[in-house]
């Protein structure tokens, strides 16, 4: 009975040792991946980052800015920014603006249109295997929590995560609290409870709302084990007003940001990217930047 047993034991390992060194090596693999495609768009000196949305068409169409894309990526990738976040469909059209000069995170969702029946049914329009196959750094998707279709959402967030493991490329997911489940969205115990549990599904970073301070966003971020970027969202109405939301949410902790509108519909989309880099990479005040770098009064 011994001699079975050693012999079936012998057969089990042969078997399981191999297995387990595979899975070892496959999860260190997948963390060196993402190590090394997150140190390109996180900068080394000042561990955060500054991403330019250009994702918007997807959804909204040609909005002011983003008509003609290609000459504005052109312009975005002058100012010293680190990425840039476009969908797959239109990198194919920009790839030869941004090789070279900054990273991509690929957008792969984005069914939920401003004026279709539900702009929070975003379902997946790309895979992660297209996004590596074209060069991304990242991949990015869209995830409404308290909408009626959380459920469908968070699914999809978990399901993305898991495909990225397999490739070792990182997950941006753009936590947006939503009613009616949420009533204040932009409270810091939603954004912190919302942000949480994108970690726990998996996610690498967080884009999110700022939470209107540095004080309240510390306690967004502190809570939350992996970096947080705050969105712009719609154009504010004041300059001071956007680059005053960049500096809060560095200071209250954040990692940088991912915004749009704010700089692709200034008058010059360079300047600004410029100037919201300055506030993020060199902790500068944004009556300096007001008036060093776009040559206005505070």
């Amino acid at each position: 009975m011994g001699k079975v047993n050693k012999k079936y034991w012998r057969m089990l390992a042969s078997v399981f040792i191999p297995f387990v060194l595979y899975r070892i090596f496959w999860i260190k693999m997948s963390l060196i991946g993402k190590y090394i495609r997150l140190g390109r768009i996180f900068r080394r000196g000042s561990g955060r980052t500054v991403i330019v949305a250009l994702d918007h068409g997807r959804r909204h169409g040609p909005i002011l800015g983003i008509e003609d894309l290609k000459t504005t990526v052109a312009k975005v990738v002058e100012a010293d920014i680190d990425a840039v976040m476009v969908t797959v469909g239109m990198l194919r059209h920009v790839y030869e603006e941004v090789a070279g000069r900054v990273s991509v995170i690929a957008r792969i969702d984005g069914t939920g249109t401003t004026r279709g029946p539900d702009y929070t049914d975003d379902r997946l329009i790309s895979s992660v295997d297209m996004a590596v196959k074209v060069g991304a750094d990242a991949v990015s998707i869209m995830v409404y929590m308290g909408c009626e279709r959380e459920a469908d959402q968070l699914e999809k967030m978990g399901f993305v995560a898991d495909a990225c493991e397999n490739y070792g490329i990182p997950l941006l997911s753009e936590i947006i609290p939503s009613k009616p489940y949420l009533e204040d969205p932009f409270s810091p115990d939603v954004v912190a409870y919302c942000s949480r549990i994108g970690a726990e599904y998996g996610s690498d970073v967080i884009k999110t709302f700022y939470t209107g301070d540095p004080s309240s966003f510390k306690h967004v971020t502190s809570k939350v084990p992996i970096p947080i970027v705050v969105l712009g969202g719609p154009k504010k109405k004041t300059i001071k007003d956007f680059l005053s939301m960049v500096k809060g949410a560095i200071e209250g902790g954040g990692r940088g940001v991912a915004v749009g509108r704010n700089i692709f519909q200034y008058k010059d989309p360079t300047l600004m990217a410029k100037a919201v880099s300055e506030i993020v990479h060199k902790n500068r005040s944004v009556e300096d930047v007001m008036e060093e770098v776009l040559g206005l009064k505070g």
